[in-house]
């Protein structure tokens, strides 16, 4: 489960990341990363990379993760 949002939109949750890349289409065709908060949770997909992390496909992994809001993101980019 998901720490509570600080005022500043900044705080910290696990991720559990599938162990295979599927494909998805973001502005075009990629790949994406499956995620979830819980394994009572559906996969969903994650279009973004992870500051620190490299994916490697064939592994299952639980990730405690800092999330920053991005302040001004672009039009078609995650905040």
């Amino acid at each position: 489960m998901s720490q509570p949002v600080k005022k500043d939109g900044n705080h910290t949750e696990v991720l559990l990341v599938n162990s295979a890349l599927v494909n998805c289409t973001g502005v075009a065709p990629m790949k994406c990363m499956q995620v979830r908060h819980s394994a009572q949770e559906p996969w969903g997909l994650f279009y973004t990379g992870i500051d620190g992390f490299t994916f490697e496909p064939g592994y299952n992994y639980r990730l405690k993760v800092q999330v920053t809001e991005v302040e001004n993101p672009p039009a078609d980019a995650s905040s």
